[in-house]
């Protein structure tokens, strides 16, 4: 019998939200949709479907089985299931092969991305949770993993604290079904402060948070997958100072039971040490972190000398409102997946941005499903990263427009890989509005 592989998710279609303070899933504005990419891990061909779940936890659709070929991927856009309705659904893919699924979801003029959570957990540590952070606003969606009801629990810290400042709960949340816990409009939760939560349920559970701009940070959508565990080390492929207009923003969340005492060391050689205490979070605004400007990338390495676990979100963002994010990588390995990669794909261009995480140079080797050839970088040093943009890359010059498909990087030495994708060319590049997304390679 072949052993079966679930991945959930929260997916939102066709929904409308009626006031900026009915935040809800996954943030003001719409109508949102959602499309899904299932890329096959293994070496032989994966049989794969999908259900969807309403809010109490009854099924509203499932798929038929469908075939994904080794490296290659399914593709589900879910407006185009015209027998599901409109609404805010969680969502299970279910494959009898190991397989990885990223998701994006967005209106006409926001969007962002996070990955399937394959691995449901009880307790989850978020780095980023605002307010009215200079206008940032967040709300966590938790997905009931498990067979049988369970109770949540979200607990926030503010900066130097290890007592939560708010606590929210929900019960009975049924099995496969969601909730949204909004930060918006706590009092507890003061302006201009950002904070860090812990997200605990009765059995297994998988969250993800979205941070949302009001007023002057209107349309800027981010989108995370918290973490189920931490470590001493963790590395964040793309940092930016100015990089073609972009900046980033690095949070760390010490999960540790006391101070941890953190090095921030960019691939420039400028490092940086903090103190952070047990549950709270830094926020470190990378271009005042004495990174030269410019349009180079810059990698960094986070590391806990004091063995507290720390976990690391990183947010991108340029004058344009485009923001995502993702998350920092506590190792790496010698083979990355990315499901989602673009070629003026109705728009939409993507690269994928690697930082070697090994001990010696290396080289790294990206390849495509459905496309004949490889690309491969010069030697990359330990510690730095290189860039695979897909509109210049020599293997897909045949291929013009409107292409979509997933991508592999290999490298002798463990890597890390981030993709983003992006409206980046002619007058798309500067309408204001937020079509960025971001998510993490996935390592087999």
């Amino acid at each position: 019998m072949k052993k079966a592989f679930s991945i959930v998710m929260v997916l939102a279609i066709t929904m409308a939200l009626a006031t900026a303070a009915l935040a809800a899933v996954p943030a003001p504005g719409g109508p949102f949709n959602s499309a899904f990419r299932v890329q096959n891990l293994e070496t032989t061909q994966a049989q794969c479907s999908y259900s969807f779940y309403r809010a109490d936890g009854t099924t509203a659709f499932t798929s038929s089985t469908t075939p994904v070929n080794p490296g290659d991927s399914l593709y589900v856009f879910v407006p185009n299931l015209t027998t599901l309705a409109s609404g805010s659904y969680s969502a299970v893919v279910s494959c009898d092969r190991k397989v990885a699924a990223v998701s994006n979801f967005s209106d006409a003029d926001s969007g962002a991305s996070y990955s399937g959570v394959d691995a449901p957990g009880t307790v989850f540590y978020a780095p980023g949770i605002y307010d009215n952070y200079y206008n940032f606003y967040s709300n966590i969606v938790v997905q009931n993993a498990g067979s049988s009801a369970v109770n949540i629990t979200v607990d926030i810290f503010a900066p130097g604290s290890s007592t939560p400042v708010k606590t929210q709960t929900a019960s009975n949340v049924a099995a496969n079904a969601s909730v949204s816990f909004e930060q918006e409009g706590l009092p507890e939760l003061a302006n201009n402060q950002f904070y860090s939560a812990k997200i605990t349920g009765t059995g297994p559970i998988a969250p993800i948070v979205n941070i949302y701009g009001l007023a002057a940070a209107a349309n800027q959508l981010y989108s995370y997958n918290p973490f189920v565990a931490g470590s001493t080390t963790a590395y964040a492929p793309v940092i930016m100072n100015g990089y073609y207009g972009y900046n980033t923003a690095l949070v760390i969340q010490n999960i540790g039971a006391s101070s941890a005492a953190v090095t921030v060391a960019y691939t420039n050689g400028t490092t940086a040490n903090y103190n952070i205490a047990a549950g709270a979070a830094q926020s470190i605004y990378t271009p005042a972190a004495g990174i030269p400007a410019g349009n180079t990338l810059y990698g960094a390495t986070i590391t806990s000398t004091n063995a507290q676990p720390i976990v690391v979100l990183v947010n991108e963002s340029n004058g344009y409102n485009r923001a995502a994010s993702y998350t920092g990588f506590p190792s790496g390995s010698t083979e990355v997946r990315a499901p989602i990669v673009e070629k003026r794909y109705y728009g939409y261009n993507s690269s994928v941005t690697c930082q070697n995480v090994g001990g010696a140079a290396t080289t790294m080797t990206i390849s495509y499903a459905g496309v004949a050839g490889t690309t491969t970088s010069g030697p990359i040093a330990a510690g730095a990263t290189h860039l695979f943009y897909q509109p210049t890359d020599p293997a897909l010059a045949a291929i013009v427009n409107n292409w979509i498909s997933s991508a592999t990087i290999t490298a002798a030495q463990p890597i890390v890989c981030v993709a983003n994708q992006d409206i980046n060319e002619g007058t798309g590049a500067i309408t204001v509005m937020d079509q960025l997304y971001s998510y993490n390679g996935i390592a087999p």
